[in-house]
């Protein structure tokens, strides 16, 4: 089954040009199946690092995110989408600070997603493992392909943003592939400001 696979988008700071690229490669490749990586939101006004003080607040970044993520909607009104630890901030804050599950609502709910979404920590399609990347252990320029050992078997990822491209591993009965799909952020963006003076720089794409 063809996919296509959508990597970190991490609104409201996606590239300016993400859409029209999306759309010509659905239009190309004519896939069955969209997956997306996760981290579609950002959140940095909530993360754990320091913040940008002349950024936006975490209201206004929600609002600027859901105006990008209703557009994406237009084009993949169905979507299997990974649970990610940027998406995920608002749940980890709410945990941290000891808010029950009651009190919180779902990801289709406050980021005013499509029926066609679905959230999951990951999916298999046809034997390939697509999940975020975000897990111990899953870094660097082989990070895909030790996802794949991890799960002994194919797996897709997002999340390594300056990192791209398909790695294989093989014994004697198994042949598996580690697929990191790249990103589709903004470098230039504040919320990236912390990879200024990274020598490693956000290799844009995605994945079919």
């Amino acid at each position: 089954m063809k996919v296509l696979s959508i990597p970190d988008l991490q609104y409201p700071f996606a590239h300016k040009d993400h859409l029209d690229f999306l759309e010509a490669v659905a239009d190309k490749f004519q896939p069955k199946v969209v997956v997306n990586q996760g981290d579609e939101v950002d959140f940095h006004a909530l993360g754990d690092y320091d913040h940008d003080p002349d950024g936006m607040s975490a209201g206004d970044e929600l609002e600027a995110a859901i105006e990008d993520l209703t557009k994406l909607a237009k084009l993949f009104p169905k979507q299997k989408i990974c649970i990610s630890n940027h998406t995920s901030r608002p749940y980890r804050r709410a945990y941290k600070f000891g808010i029950p599950a009651a009190f919180i609502k779902s990801y289709r709910e406050f980021l005013k997603a499509p029926k066609g979404w679905e959230w999951s920590a990951n999916f298999e399609i046809d034997g390939v493992v697509y999940e975020h990347g975000d897990s111990p252990g899953i870094s660097g320029a082989m990070g895909a392909l030790k996802a794949a050992q991890k799960n002994m078997q194919s797996t897709c990822i997002g999340h390594l943003h300056s990192n791209a491209g398909i790695q294989w591993s093989a014994n004697a009965k198994h042949l598996i592939f580690g697929f990191n799909v790249g990103c589709l952020i903004d470098k230039d963006a504040y919320a990236f400001k912390y990879g200024q003076n990274l020598k490693d720089k956000p290799i844009l794409g995605a994945g079919i």
